[in-house]
C-alpha cells in the first residue's frame, strides 16, 4: 500500500496542490497590478513630455477659454477614481489566463498528474510503446533479405494462430453448408427423393431386362437340347439310327487286396504294371 500521498508533507497531496495553485494565482494578480501601475506611470510620463514639447512650440492659451487653461496648469490624473478605490478594477486579461492554463495543463500531463477519464499514459505523454509500432523488418526494402526468416516464421505464434483460425473458418463454412442443406424447403427434398427413386427404378428395370434376356436364352438352349434328344430317340425306335451299346470302361485300378489304405499309389493295382511284370 502506498502511504506517501497520505502524508501532509508530501507534494502530491490535494491540500498542498491547492495551496500552490492559490499562491500562484495571488502572485499572478500582484504581477498584473504592478504591470498596470508601471504602464500608467509610463503613459503619464510620456503625456507630460509631449505636452511640454507642444507648449514650447506653440502656446494656445490665448485662443482657448480660461477654464481649460486653468485645468491644464494643474496635473490631470484620469485614473484618480481607480486609485482612490471609488471604482473597482475587475478586468482580466483572458488571453494571458488561457496561455497560463495551457502551460499548467501541459506540465501536469508531462509529470502524469493530469489524466482524463479513459485516457492512458501513452495518450497523456504522447509516447508510443514498442508493441504499438510497426516492426522495422517490415519497413525494409525488397532487395534487403532478412536473416533466419524460416526460423522466425516457425516460432511466430501469430502464424500458428492464423492457421487454426483459417481451419475454424473452413469448419464453420462446412457447418453452414450443412445447415443450409438441412434448412432447404420440403419441396426440394421431395423432388430430390423423387429423382433418386426414378434413377433406382430405371436401374432396376435395366437389371430385370438383362436377367430376363439371360433366362430366355437359357430356356431356348434347353428346349433345343430336349428337341434334339427326342428326335434321336424317335429315330432309334424306328430303326433309322442303330442303337449303340455303350461299352463299359475298364476300371483304372484293380485292387488285389481289399484292405489297402492308398490303392491308387500301389503299382500292382494298375493293369500295365501286371503285364510288364509277367513279361
Amino acid at each position: 500500500m502506498n502511504i506517501l500521498p497520505k502524508k501532509r508533507w508530501h507534494v502530491r497531496t490535494k491540500d498542498n496542490i491547492a495551496r500552490v495553485r492559490r499562491d500562484e494565482a495571488l502572485a499572478a494578480e500582484e504581477e498584473k497590478k504592478l504591470k498596470m501601475r508601471i504602464q500608467l506611470a509610463e503613459q503619464e510620463a510620456k503625456l507630460s513630455i509631449l505636452r511640454g514639447k507642444a507648449k514650447e512650440r506653440y502656446d494656445d492659451s490665448a485662443d482657448r477659454p480660461k477654464d481649460e487653461v486653468i485645468a491644464e496648469s494643474g496635473h490631470v490624473n484620469f485614473f484618480q477614481d481607480l486609485e482612490d478605490g471609488h471604482v473597482a478594477h475587475t478586468g482580466v486579461n483572458k488571453e494571458h489566463e488561457e496561455e497560463k492554463k495551457e502551460e499548467k495543463e501541459a506540465y501536469e500531463k508531462k509529470i502524469g498528474y493530469l489524466t482524463y477519464l479513459g485516457q492512458d499514459t501513452d495518450e497523456a505523454t504522447g509516447n508510443v510503446q514498442w508493441y504499438n509500432k510497426r516492426p522495422a523488418r517490415l519497413d525494409k526494402t525488397k532487395n534487403e533479405k532478412e536473416i533466419e526468416t524460416k526460423v522466425k516464421n516457425f516460432n511466430d505464434p501469430l502464424l500458428v494462430i492464423k492457421k487454426y483460425v483459417e481451419g475454424d473458418k473452413k469448419d464453420t463454412k462446412k457447418i453452414k453448408d450443412k445447415i443450409k442443406e438441412t434448412n432447404d424447403s420440403p419441396n426440394k427434398k421431395h423432388k430430390k427423393k423423387k429423382k433418386k427413386k426414378e434413377k433406382e427404378r430405371e436401374k432396376n428395370k435395366d437389371k430385370k431386362a438383362t436377367i430376363l434376356e439371360e433366362l430366355r436364352a437359357k430356356r431356348l438352349k434347353r428346349e433345343r437340347g430336349e428337341r434334339f434328344r427326342a428326335s434321336q430317340l424317335i429315330a432309334r425306335m424306328n430303326g433309322v439310327i442303330p442303337v449303340e451299346v455303350a461299352k463299359p470302361k475298364p476300371p483304372a485300378i484293380v485292387q488285389k487286396y481289399n484292405s489297402q489304405f492308398n490303392p491308387f499309389l500301389a503299382k500292382q493295382n494298375y493293369p500295365s504294371s501286371s503285364t510288364t511284370s509277367g513279361s
